[in-house]
């Protein structure tokens, strides 16, 4: 009889270990999920000033604009593949990746560039 009960409390700890292991993973994965989230802007270029490393794009398909910051840390491409700065000209459209900081304007990570509008 006492083997029994050891083996069940044996299979009953296995059994929690093996469910809190699984929830911390789930965790863990919910978390990176959530922290790789970016904000995005779609739209047009209206305006690029290179002092300041911003530019002004308006959102596609509204009338509202968004300040866009960009640092040597941002990537651009140019319809997928890799290009510089240059690339970056007003009328033409392009997709936004960063976070916004507490002024609305977005910390651009990436800037894809694509074709006129």
């Amino acid at each position: 009889m006492r083997g029994r009960v050891s083996i069940a409390v044996g299979v009953f700890a296995a059994v929690l270990l093996a469910l809190s292991v699984a929830a911390a993973a789930g965790a863990q994965k919910e978390g990176k999920a959530k922290a790789a989230k970016q904000d995005r802007i779609d739209g047009n270029i209206q305006m690029i000033d290179k002092n300041t490393r911003t530019l002004t794009v308006t959102v596609r398909g509204k009338t509202l604009q968004r300040q866009v910051i960009y640092d040597d840390k941002t990537k651009f491409t140019f319809r997928n593949k890799p290009a510089s700065l240059d690339a970056l000209k007003e009328g033409r459209r392009v997709i936004v990746l960063g976070k916004l900081n507490d002024k609305a304007q977005l910390m651009a990570t990436r800037i894809d560039v694509r074709d006129e509008k």
